[in-house]
């Protein structure tokens, strides 16, 4: 007599092959989520490097955003001509080649590239434009950005900093620790709106007054949502989001961006006394 399946055992089969087949998703899942995450991390860690060897090369890093200054020129001084004239810096973001301000959404693919190709650490990153995007920036769907990232405002350019421009440091000085001093964050996703110029952070330092960037907890660690950041001194970090939602978000971008000492206990973030 011929053995066949019967309808129980057949559906057993197709249970396990489910539980299977799940377990599998997730898995592949949960592995694409860590490369990513690993990616953006290394991106971090590639743009903070060629932050730092400018800096040991000059003295200073990189500005967070272009600036024009007023420069003399001594020979025409002399010969009693106008000797004043603009001079361009551009930060780790270059300003478009008419002089205007980029944005990492913008639809001129162009200008982006140019903003980006002439930023003073593309040569520093290897002139690998790879390194300026997370990929989770990318599967979030919706406009692809040029940039993910933002500079710590600390560090200098025409940037909205206290409702002045902020000069470029270079590392030590006045008490910076670069261990401690923000120097790149993320964006959020799809953040089509940043209110000056979306290369650099920008804060206020007052003593009651709110930031006005948060950090974007645009990753996962486990099953918490976790943000990406990378200091002065190139070590990169992750920072669980608080338990207690996001109130107090620009004040820990405002902490992190001043270099201050702050703690974790797994549910909050505290600024401690220095």
């Amino acid at each position: 007599m011929k053995r066949a399946f019967t309808l129980v055992e057949l559906l057993v089969v197709i249970g396990i092959l489910g539980v299977l087949m799940g377990t599998l998703i997730v898995s592949v899942a949960g592995s694409t989520e860590s490369a990513r995450s690993a990616k953006c991390l290394s991106n971090m860690r590639s743009l903070a490097t060629g932050c730092y060897n400018r800096a040991m090369e000059g003295g200073h890093y990189p500005l967070a955003a272009s600036s024009e200054t007023l420069s003399i020129d001594a020979h025409k001084l002399r010969q009693g001509k106008a000797s004043t004239y603009k001079q361009h810096q551009p930060g780790w973001i270059s300003r478009t080649e008419s002089g205007s301000r980029p944005s990492a959404y913008g639809e001129n693919f162009e200008e982006q590239y140019y903003c980006i190709t002439n930023g003073s650490i593309w040569k520093a990153v290897g002139e690998n434009t790879e390194v300026y995007v997370c990929p989770s920036h990318i599967k979030a769907g919706g406009r692809r950005p040029s940039w993910s990232y933002q500079m710590n405002g600390f560090f200098g350019g025409d940037v909205n900093w206290d409702g002045k421009h902020a000069s470029s440091k270079s590392m030590g000085n006045k008490g910076v620790r670069p261990d401690k001093r923000l120097l790149f964050a993320e964006m959020p996703f799809g953040d089509t709106n940043q209110p000056y110029d979306d290369t650099a952070i920008q804060y206020k330092d007052l003593a009651n007054a709110s930031a006005s960037e948060e950090l974007a907890f645009n990753h996962k660690s486990g099953k918490r949502a976790c943000a990406h950041v990378v200091f002065a001194d190139c070590h990169v970090e992750k920072l669980l989001a608080p338990r207690g939602g996001d109130g107090d978000l620009a004040e820990i971008m405002s902490w992190l961006c001043q270099g201050l000492d702050i703690s974790f206990n797994g549910s909050d973030y505290e600024k401690l006394d220095n």
